[in-house]
């Protein structure tokens, strides 16, 4: 690893992070609407919903019907997916630059393991990345720090040596409480301002200016 680079692990959220998932999650959303509210969902609605916890968003949209609908979610969902899903302009790149430069990295999600490693796949990260944490390896989610350490320890990695990179406020909060630096990115679903709001080492507009944080 270069003696320039600040940190030896990467950890990342996935969706509106790594790849463009966004707009899959706000039309299986709409379709939700259609199907179960008999109504339309606008793109502001659904937005604040991404990085949560399925069963949590879906709570608190639809609270007395949350299997049917988690299943109606998954069923539409996987069936679009690969319609949909492709990799950030420049992410791709700036993952191998990491790796190149000696330093591992992992996802922690709130989508389940096997769809974020299909999502990987097919975005075209291949075996750069490796999902440390799914929605079904902890009990609590983002922004709990739960999952950012559990990934952190299926990693191998410590404190100290570790950046989260996310696009929500529940990741930049998540890491807060983690006791790790986070970095925001505003090409996802947050609100930029609301990003910069947020305690974090740094919130960043391009692939370019997250490589200069993470690679000193």
């Amino acid at each position: 690893m270069s003696t320039a680079a600040p940190y030896e692990l990467v950890l990342f959220d996935l969706d509106g992070t790594l790849i463009n998932s966004i707009d899959l999650i706000v039309a299986t959303w709409q379709y939700l609407g259609r199907e179960v509210l008999d109504r339309q969902l606008s793109r502001d609605e659904v937005t604040p919903l991404i990085g949560l916890p399925l069963r949590q968003a879906v709570a608190s949209v639809v609270p007395d019907r949350p299997d049917e609908v988690v299943r109606l979610y998954h069923e539409w969902n996987v069936a679009h997916h690969d319609e949909y899903v492709t990799a950030y302009a420049g992410m791709v790149d700036l993952v191998g630059r990491l790796r190149d430069a000696g330093l591992r990295v992992g996802v922690v999600t709130a989508k389940m393991r096997s769809l974020a490693e299909h999502g990987l796949d097919v975005s075209g990260y291949g075996d750069l990345i490796e999902v440390a944490c799914g929605v079904e390896d902890t009990t609590r989610h983002k922004p709990d720090p739960e999952p950012l350490l559990a990934g952190l320890t299926r990693m191998g990695g410590s404190l100290g040596s570790v950046a989260y990179v996310g696009d929500a406020v529940w990741d930049l909060r998540a890491a807060r409480a983690a006791k790790m630096p986070g970095i925001g990115v505003t090409w996802g679903a947050g609100n930029p301002d609301e990003l910069r709001a947020e305690e974090a080492v740094a919130v960043v507009d391009t692939p370019d200016q997250l490589a200069a944080r993470l690679l000193g």
